[in-house]
């Protein structure tokens, strides 16, 4: 099935008639306590927005719930301040998941995505540590293992939310590491590295990413520390004579990553390249997030953007025209 229409291409009054994937669906009764409204998301791979299908029958509430492609048909019928849309669905037609090209539907990393494993390759075969570069192998030259990795998503949301999305963070977590190394020579260089490219491997398990981008029922029972440390005991234990200091090490260093325990870290970072991993990671996090907020806010007509949940605060979105019309300016002198 040819998909024609995608979300970017709609704009205020639009009609929509084309295939959507449906996200976050929720029902909601009204005062009357007989009307149900059902309020949801229609995305493909180049975004998302907020939809709308009034005085649903109490019968199909079940049936539409568990729809996860569905021909849409309505229009746009509002468009706020901050440039999002909401649409106004009149019908949902289930769609069978077999006539569907899903690459129309899963974002993808604007980076080519073998160079970006070649990338990590090399980075594997500069370390010197016995050890490490047998356990780094272990996992990657294993094609299964390598085919997930550089298709899988960095996250759901804010960082890197889309296919690559893990091998990009991983090889910018990669490179902030070297320059890290490279100002403080106490570190050791093998060892941040290897953890680098290490540290977020339980996400191709936590995350589905075939047909939509979801979590599987194992990440969101154990989330991807715990997978990871899982992976890479069974990965040791398959290994001759892997240093028993050593591996302690690696799995505090992974278990350690998110630096704090209300961000999931079962371990505060206790060794030097714990803790640069861990500003490392959380500064492309944070980066390629606002990056992100950045481009879902340039159709917003404000200095500021609305409230961003996930920083605490509204970020300014002006400083791309300050800076660029101060470098254009010529020197008075």
């Amino acid at each position: 099935m040819v998909k024609k229409q995608m979300i970017a291409d709609l704009s205020l009054n639009t009609q929509i008639n084309d295939v959507f994937f449906l996200k976050n669906k929720e029902f909601k009764v009204r005062r009357d306590k007989k009307t149900i409204d059902m309020f949801f998301k229609i995305a493909d791979k180049t975004g998302e927005i907020e939809a709308i299908n009034w005085d649903v029958f109490s019968d199909k509430v079940e049936k539409l719930g568990k729809i996860e492609f569905a021909r849409v048909q309505g229009h746009i019928t509002r468009k706020r301040s901050d440039g999002t849309l909401q649409a106004t669905v009149s019908s949902l037609t289930e769609i069978a998941p077999l006539d569907l090209d899903y690459s129309d539907y899963l974002p993808q990393s604007k980076e080519n995505l073998d160079e970006l494993m070649q990338k990590i390759f090399l980075k594997i075969d500069s370390i010197e540590n016995y050890h490490l570069r047998n356990l780094l192998k272990s996992f990657f030259n294993d094609p299964e293992f390598a085919e997930k990795f550089k298709r899988a998503p960095a996250a759901m949301k804010v960082h890197q939310p889309y296919i690559g999305g893990l091998a990009e963070h991983t090889v910018n977590v990669v490179n902030i590491c070297e320059t890290v190394g490279n100002i403080y020579k106490e570190m050791n260089r093998d060892f941040l590295i290897t953890m680098a490219i290490l540290h977020d491997i339980g996400k191709i398990r936590e995350y589905a990413y075939d047909k939509v981008m979801e979590h599987t029922d194992e990440g969101k029972l154990l989330g991807h520390i715990t997978i990871g440390i899982e992976m890479i005991d069974q990965k040791i234990k398959s290994l001759d004579n892997f240093p028993k200091d050593l591996e302690l090490m690696v799995k505090h260093t992974l278990l350690s990553h998110h630096g704090h325990f209300e961000f999931g870290s079962p371990r505060l970072p206790s060794i030097l390249a714990a803790i640069a991993l861990h500003y490392a990671d959380e500064m492309d996090a944070k980066v390629s997030g606002f990056i992100n907020i950045k481009e879902e806010n340039k159709d917003f007509k404000e200095k500021w953007s609305k409230w961003i949940w996930w920083l605490e605060r509204s970020i300014y979105l002006d400083e791309e025209v300050i800076l660029k019309n101060k470098i254009n300016e010529i020197d008075p002198v």
